[in-house]
């Protein structure tokens, strides 16, 4: 027969063959789901990975402030009550090019991988121009010697 030992904040359970034998009678409790964006009682879940941490960061303020405003307005078409915050938002982000990237440019990483695969790619196509080319070039070659034997 098993039984438990506390050992300060641990439990230890020592278990016996017999208590191996027959199958385990523990029930989990099942996963609660993870909220998303919008909570079930239908408000924002500033906590959402979603936000990338827009809620949090230098204009956090302004940003949930826009963004609740865009949530909860009944205008048409939605969130065209909004343009103060909004603009509040952006100027908030201009003031801060380094943490939101003004302009919308890539990072120079991604630059340099779009560059890397549009050169590739052109160059493949480039190959396979050029063994075309090749191509047509040998068989043009090959029936001109069988149609002049044909005319003769």
């Amino acid at each position: 027969m098993s039984f438990c030992k506390d050992f300060g904040k641990d439990k230890v359970i020592f278990a016996t063959k017999e208590d191996h034998e027959k199958p385990s009678t523990v029930e989990l409790p099942e996963t609660e789901r993870a909220p998303g964006l919008i909570l079930a009682n239908g408000e924002i879940n500033w906590n959402c990975p979603c936000l990338g941490g827009m809620a949090t960061g230098p204009c956090g303020v302004e940003f949930r402030e826009a963004f609740s405003c865009f949530h909860y307005s009944e205008a048409e078409p939605k969130g065209s009550d909004c343009y103060d915050q909004f603009a509040t938002m952006q100027e908030c982000f201009a003031r801060y090019p380094t943490v939101y990237n003004k302009g919308g440019q890539e990072d120079d990483d991604d630059e340099s991988k779009d560059a890397t695969n549009l050169l590739g790619t052109q160059s493949n196509v480039d190959t396979v121009d050029q063994m075309e080319e090749t191509n047509k070039s040998s068989d043009s070659n090959n029936e001109k010697p069988t149609e002049d034997k044909s005319k003769s």
